[in-house]
């Protein structure tokens, strides 16, 4: 009998000692956030007049990724016990929206190039100036 609640009582001790694993691996996570904050940008820009307003729900973007908010929350809590984890799922996520920021930067100046160039060339108006005088 002592062996036997002496065996319960170290199944449970090494049951409590083993750390929770989140059901959602940290790629997936890093996903799931990177479209969370991108959504929640869009919500806050389109409040702005002009601008085209689509936007995604929470529940729609983890539907995406094939996770239930109840499974997002809880690996969430896991990930958050343990700081260093945490730190490098949101340092994917920068660098993530950080690259994408880049490549909408690197694109704008052609369009603004689009944007500036002249209705009348040079020529045109030095003619139409003579044409006056």
């Amino acid at each position: 009998m002592k062996n036997l609640v002496s065996t319960f009582f170290l199944i449970f001790l090494a049951s409590c000692s083993q750390a929770e694993k989140a059901t959602i691996p940290q790629e997936k996570m890093v996903d799931i956030l990177y479209d969370l904050t991108v959504s929640s940008s869009a919500r806050n820009t389109a409040r702005m007049k002009d601008t085209v307003q689509y936007t995604v729900s929470y529940q729609e973007l983890l539907k995406k990724h094939g996770v239930d908010s109840a499974t997002f929350v809880k690996s969430q809590e896991i990930y958050r016990k343990d700081p260093d984890t945490y730190a490098v799922i949101y340092d994917s996520v920068q660098k993530r929206i950080q690259k994408k920021l880049d490549e909408v930067r690197a694109t704008e100046p052609e369009k603004e190039k689009e944007k500036l160039k002249p209705v009348i060339n040079v020529k045109d108006l030095k003619a139409l100036s003579r044409n006056k005088q």
